[in-house]
């Protein structure tokens, strides 16, 4: 009782706003959302997509082999999990955790996506999890790495896994951005732009889970897991809060 009446008290004086959409959210929610963000949130994390490839796909049109997309362009990868689209208060939250310094979003994303990934049949056969680094410039510039934060989440649902393996991959030179590159452009971007590093005894014969904040066309994560692979990785695994729709093919 005394909770509930510091609670009311504590939101008069000091609202809480929806990380979405700035409107007024009650404080007890496990989400930082607001009743309508939250409804299209449910709607946005419970869209189908392929297990395989993680793209958008409908329910018919996946099989054991994956969809109609990485059928025809297939994944690097063994197989994917993720949130939801990179639409809506989704990709708003993921954005304002990025640039506007917000890792405690990390963690509401985080949890959700652990709970996508306990539901996955390999999750008992992921050895490492290791983010997506940044180049050290952008991390010093951004102040953390949001697949690192995303990633301190995923331990629960990975039996084998021991924490977050943090320094096994690094990248070897800054890259702009992806967004407005074409696909030949991404691709060429990321090049050469991530190396292993430690022991080689440390990646050989592991099974990888690579996380990311998301996944447009797939050439930062297919380099990447090219270059575990290369490593001696048994299978690389990717876990992404959202995926992005994208047009261009053959990305991989």
């Amino acid at each position: 009782m005394l909770w509930r009446l510091l609670t009311s008290v504590g939101q008069l004086v000091l609202p809480v706003h929806c990380a979405a959409c700035g409107a007024a959210a009650p404080t007890d929610r496990r989400w930082p959302l607001c009743e309508a963000c939250g409804r299209e949130m449910a709607d946005l994390i419970s869209s189908p997509y392929c297990p395989l490839c993680g793209r958008r796909a409908g329910p018919h049109t996946v099989g054991p082999d994956g969809c109609m997309f990485c059928r025809k362009y297939p994944v690097r990868f063994s197989a994917a999990v993720r949130v939801g689209p990179y639409e809506g208060p989704l990709k708003t939250l993921i954005l304002r955790c990025k640039y506007e310094r917000r890792p405690a979003i990390a963690g509401a994303v985080g949890r959700l996506l652990r709970e996508r990934l306990a539901l996955a049949p390999w999750a008992d056969q992921v050895d490492l999890i290791v983010p997506v680094p940044l180049h050290w410039t952008r991390q010093i510039a951004r102040g953390f790495n949001q697949a690192l934060a995303v990633a301190r989440h995923l331990a629960a649902a990975a039996p084998r896994a021991r924490g977050v393996s943090s320094r096994l991959l690094r990248r070897t030179r800054p890259t702009p951005h992806q967004t407005d590159l074409p696909a030949a452009r991404r691709r060429k971007n990321v090049r050469g732009a991530f190396a292993a590093r430690g022991k080689r005894d440390a990646i050989k014969g592991k099974g990888v889970l690579l996380v990311d904040d998301v996944m447009t066309s797939g050439t930062t994560i297919g380099e990447c897991t090219r270059v575990l692979t290369r490593a001696g990785a048994r299978d690389v695994y990717v876990a992404v809060v959202a995926t992005a729709d994208y047009n261009e093919v053959g990305p991989w």
